[in-house]
């Protein structure tokens, strides 16, 4: 499955998009989710997912961001975890539909995320929301836009990357060669969606944010990391975390050690899927 992604990917960079489309279409299924979650969408491209019960408070926001190698993905991949968090931090999840590569490379799925930060601090009033407490998010592509869209946008809150993609270029780590096939996201797939997305600009700091200067990290609000333990991402994840440390920043770095990539967006790794859940709660509420 992941080697006829890659070639879809590969295809579509040069210009025939057929079989990218039908993949797509393939994974955009509704899932079903609790029926004590709430959804609506302010603008077609955002989906607001919040608990009925009554609010005691004006809500903290969270922007996420789903992966999928910047190439696959939608609001429906996400969905449920982001239904979840939203059920039991008490917060407003709110899901983003940016635009895709590679038909919209770097940096148009980045000025997206922007948009629409600043779309949800003009509205947050008018859903219950908190406009001063806006957070991103993201898992694997998705925790790279939430990144590079925290060190862009002042007065982002937290961040919240899920096994990142934080640099857009090979780099034989031991968890590239030791889970580079078989793991979730081969190394051949990964570097197709990065050369889909990074359309050459692989080098800038804001498509490889691991690449981010200690200038442009210290801008950096509070952050939660989270790893898989069996990923080919994990040294990159790593790494950076290292880094922050390093520069005595607010940072919390949660490892699932026998997890493997895709658990927020693929059934199959409950445990893994309600510990995302469980720690992305407790730090938008303020607990480490």
């Amino acid at each position: 499955l992941q080697h006829t992604q890659m070639l879809a990917v590969r295809k579509a960079m040069q210009g025939d998009d057929s079989d990218l489309q039908q993949i797509r279409q393939s994974r955009n299924q509704v899932p079903a989710l609790s029926e004590e979650v709430a959804t609506f969408y302010p603008t077609p491209s955002i989906c607001l997912f919040s608990t009925k019960k009554a609010a005691n408070r004006k809500r903290p926001i969270l922007l996420y961001l789903h992966g999928g190698g910047w190439c696959f993905g939608s609001i429906n991949s996400c969905a449920k975890f982001c239904a979840a968090v939203a059920l039991k931090s008490d917060c407003i999840v709110a899901a983003l539909n940016y635009r895709l590569a590679p038909a919209h490379p770097f940096p148009a799925p980045l000025e997206d995320c922007k948009r629409a930060v600043a779309f949800l601090k003009k509205h947050a009033n008018e859903w219950g929301g908190d406009s001063t407490d806006v957070s991103v998010g993201g898992d694997s592509a998705g925790g790279n836009l939430a990144l590079a869209t925290a060190v862009s946008v002042p007065g982002i809150s937290k961040v919240i990357p899920i096994y990142p993609v934080t640099k857009l270029f090979t780099e034989q780590t031991s968890s590239w060669v030791k889970y580079g096939k078989g793991y979730g996201n081969d190394a051949e797939l990964l570097e197709a969606f990065n050369e889909a997305y990074a359309n050459h600009n692989e080098h800038n700091p804001l498509a490889s944010v691991g690449l981010c200067s200690d200038d442009m990290l210290k801008t950096l609000p509070p952050a939660l990391f989270i790893s898989a333990g069996h990923d080919i991402l994990y040294d990159q994840t790593a790494a950076l975390v290292k880094r922050l440390q390093h520069l005595n920043m607010p940072v919390s770095y949660r490892i699932y050690p026998t997890a493997t990539h895709l658990f927020i967006t693929v059934a199959g790794q409950p445990t893994a899927f309600k510990n995302a859940v469980r720690d992305v709660c407790m730090f938008l509420n303020g607990s480490n």
